[in-house]
């Protein structure tokens, strides 16, 4: 799912989970790609991952390390849930091309994780575009000031 933020005439585009409910986790199944290719979950918040084959042929997700293996036919879904921290690789084994990783955070590591991996927020981004914005008006200003008295001195 992805947003529009609008802030002083500007837009941005802001990606927000997907997931449908608390505990589930989507993963989409098109144009021969797991998409997203690579999702974090946390244990106890959102570590059910569903994944929904929108192709029209059948696909496999089959963990690299064999814990979980679903063939998921045309217009099917494959539910896992994650109950162990850990990176988990999976592929198609129909189309090995096709892959994917489920990062999997306990519940008390997510939060040491989220504060060090944390992208900024809204405060930031529009404290930013203030202040560009100001330099770019005084730059402007004290450019058509020496202008200005370069053509009367």
């Amino acid at each position: 799912m992805v947003s529009i933020l609008t802030f002083a005439g500007l837009s941005a585009p802001l990606i927000t989970p997907v997931a449908t409910a608390q505990g589930t986790t989507n993963i989409t199944i098109k144009n021969f790609a797991f998409n997203p290719g690579s999702i974090t979950v946390v244990i106890g918040v959102n570590n059910t991952v569903t994944w929904t084959n929108e192709d029209t042929v059948t696909h496999t997700v089959t963990a690299d390390g064999g814990s979980f293996n679903s063939s998921v036919p045309a217009g099917m879904t494959f539910t896992h849930t994650f109950t162990t921290a850990g990176i988990y690789a999976y592929h198609c084994s129909i189309h090995t091309y096709m892959k994917g990783t489920v990062r999997v955070l306990s519940e008390s590591s997510s939060s040491t994780s989220a504060t060090t991996n944390a992208v900024p927020e809204f405060p930031f981004v529009a404290i930013g575009v203030v202040l560009l914005t100001t330099v770019l008006l005084v730059s402007y200003g004290a450019v058509r000031k020496v202008h200005r008295n370069n053509r009367t001195g």
